[in-house]
C-alpha cells in the first residue's frame, strides 16, 4: 500500500525499488510465454513504462504485484495481437504479389522474412505511415491527423513504400 501511494506521488526511488523487486520475475514470465529474450526485454520495458505512465490510476484495493502482472499480461496480449495482425498482413500481401504473376506457390517463410527485412529498410516516416495504413488499418485522413502531415503526403509515402517493397520482392523472388 505504501509503495502504491509513493508511486502515485511520483517517487522515483520507490519506482526503482519496485523495478528491482519485480524485473526478474516479469522477465521470466515473459520468457516463458514468448521464448524470446528480445521480446521479453521489450515487454519488460513496456510494462514498467506503462506502470510509471499510469501510476496515478493504481488502485489501493489491489496489491502492487497484482497490478504489475495485470499490466504485464495486457502488454503481452497486445504484442501477440499486433504480431498476429502483422503476420496476417505480410502473408496476404506476399500471396497477393505472388498471385499477380510471380508464382503459383504459396508464400514461403523466406519470402515473408524478406518482406520484413525490406520493411525495416524503409525510411522511418515512410515505414510509420505504411504500418499505420496497412498493419493498423488507419485511413489516410487518420494518419495525416496523427502524424500532422497532409493526406497527400500520406498517399505519397504509401505509394513509394509499395513500390520499394514490390521491387525488392521481385528481385528476391526472381
Amino acid at each position: 500500500m505504501e509503495e502504491i501511494l509513493a508511486l502515485k506521488e511520483g517517487h522515483t526511488e520507490t519506482f526503482e525499488q519496485v523495478y528491482h523487486t519485480y524485473h526478474e520475475k516479469l522477465y521470466f514470465y515473459f520468457l516463458k510465454h514468448t521464448r524470446s529474450q528480445l521480446w521479453s526485454e521489450e515487454l519488460l520495458q513496456t510494462t514498467f513504462v506503462k506502470l510509471w505512465h499510469y501510476r496515478q490510476q493504481l488502485s489501493t484495493t489491489h496489491t502492487l504485484s497484482e497490478q504489475i502482472f495485470r499490466i504485464a499480461k495486457t502488454s503481452l496480449i497486445d504484442m501477440v495481437r499486433h504480431n498476429k495482425h502483422h503476420q496476417n498482413f505480410l502473408q496476404s500481401y506476399t500471396a497477393d504479389l505472388l498471385q499477380k504473376g510471380l508464382s503459383a506457390e504459396p508464400a514461403s517463410r523466406d519470402t515473408i522474412h524478406q518482406l520484413h527485412r525490406e520493411m525495416d529498410k524503409l525510411p522511418p516516416v515512410r515505414k510509420k505511415v505504411f504500418m499505420l495504413s496497412r498493419i493498423d488499418g488507419l485511413s489516410h485522413k487518420e494518419i495525416s491527423s496523427l502524424l500532422a502531415i497532409s493526406p497527400k503526403t500520406v498517399e505519397v509515402h504509401i505509394t513509394k513504400a509499395l513500390k520499394q517493397l514490390r521491387r525488392a520482392l521481385l528481385t528476391f523472388l526472381c
